[in-house]
């Protein structure tokens, strides 16, 4: 094989090896991102029920009294 043709399969060889790294890192990225975002649905579904659960304990449900010509 020429010369040319190693340089250039060399040249594609550590492309590819940056490309591969790179992907790795990524994969590493969103899967970091994920956890994240679930702990995020979490907290944020228990803190919406603890709202919930306050407003009904502050706010007394609307009573509905007779109207004082009754």
């Amino acid at each position: 094989m020429s010369q040319d043709h190693e340089a250039r399969i060399e040249q594609l060889e550590i492309g590819l090896a940056h490309a591969s790294r790179t992907i790795e890192e990524l994969n590493g990225v969103v899967v970091d991102q994920a956890r994240q975002i679930d702990r995020l649905t979490r907290l944020f579904s228990q803190m919406t029920d603890q709202v919930g659960e306050l407003m009904d304990n502050v706010l007394p449900a609307h009573q509905i009294d007779k109207p004082p010509h009754y």
